[in-house]
């Protein structure tokens, strides 16, 4: 990334977050449904409430032993569910109670319909609990949201703060092999203003790390011609590190606010690894309560996004993961 292309790039102009839209499952409902109240009212924003049913797997068998038929079956489950719910919205917001939508079928798939229809800014919801190997979550709803929802999504660890007081933004200022600098560019500064507009409470900061590799350090060592491989190699890896540094507060300097505004503050992180470790380490490090990163990186606006860095944090941290898109992503879900 060239200085002059970084420095003269001015932050995203982000619309407000003039809608929101939670998923809401019976369990942590209601400590959702807090976090949800608190943004929403923060920053002046309508709220919608989804509720998605997914037929069970054994459906058929349910329906054999209950002698009902399967639709009915589902109707029963989606009225518990409504009612349950509707419950705990009226209880949490008496002032402002918004309305409950309902959904049968795939719950990604009413999700991001809804978010399309309805011109959503955010969407938050509970994470799913890890199964299968390793605890990855094959599959699943998160997954699929954050691969493929249009608009920002906040997937919420149960027992986490509902207001933020301290973000991770991830964020990856080596464009040397990125198909779309640009793109990635803007990415990089959308996760950092949706972090600034995430971070909660007085002393709020917002811990914006980049991840760096020396990928050629040992072909240096192994191939250098001068009489100092170790030297050759040191030159190499100070560049590269120097480089960033560059990028990551040119970056951030658009961001920076005078000392007293009530804007959190911004501190800048270098730290070498793969992407996968450095994020979740440092999560842990800082104690965050959030990480913000982008969903899509290298692989350009087309087609399905390729890379699991987003999932795999997500599935190795104790903390809330809200996954970014660029500008102009469009859904592969298309919507009727």
């Amino acid at each position: 990334m060239t200085a002059d292309a970084t420095e003269s790039a001015a932050p995203p102009v982000f619309g407000p977050i003039a809608r929101m839209l939670v998923v809401v499952e019976p369990d942590d409902a209601e400590n959702l449904l807090h976090a949800a109240a608190w943004l929403s009212a923060r920053h002046g924003a309508e709220l919608d409430v989804l509720i998605c049913i997914e037929s069970p797997k054994d459906l058929a068998a349910i329906a054999r032993a209950t002698e009902l038929a399967e639709d009915a079956v589902l109707e029963h489950i989606a009225e518990d569910r409504h009612q349950r719910i509707a419950k705990f919205v009226a209880r949490t917001m008496p002032q402002n109670t918004p309305k409950v939508h309902l959904s049968i079928g795939k719950a990604f798939i009413a999700v991001i319909d809804h978010v399309v229809r309805f011109d959503i800014d955010l969407v938050i919801k509970t994470a799913e609990p890890m199964s299968g190997l390793h605890g990855f979550l094959f599959e699943s709803t998160d997954q699929h949201l954050m691969r493929k929802c249009p608009c920002p999504v906040w997937i919420r660890l149960p027992d986490t703060p509902a207001m933020p007081h301290t973000i991770l933004a991830a964020v990856d200022v080596d464009d040397w092999d990125a198909s779309e600098p640009d793109t990635l560019l803007g990415l990089n500064q959308r996760v950092i203003e949706m972090s600034r507009r995430l971070a909660s409470g007085p002393g709020a900061v917002v811990h914006v790390l980049h991840a760096w590799e020396a990928v050629g350090e040992g072909m240096i060592w192994t191939f250098a011609s001068g009489s100092n491989p170790r030297l050759s190699a040191e030159t190499y890896v100070n560049e590269i590190v120097s480089a960033r540094w560059h990028s990551l507060e040119a970056l951030i300097r658009p961001f920076k606010t005078p000392t007293g505004d009530q804007n959190p503050r911004l501190v800048e992180h270098l730290v070498r690894g793969s992407p996968h470790n450095v994020i979740a380490e440092q999560a842990r490090h800082l104690s965050a309560d959030i990480i913000v990163m982008g969903t899509v990186a290298r692989t350009g606006l087309g087609g399905v996004i390729i890379g699991n860095t987003a999932e795999n944090i997500l599935n190795a941290v104790k903390c809330s993961v809200v996954t970014v898109k660029p500008e102009g992503f469009i859904s592969p879900i298309v919507v009727d």
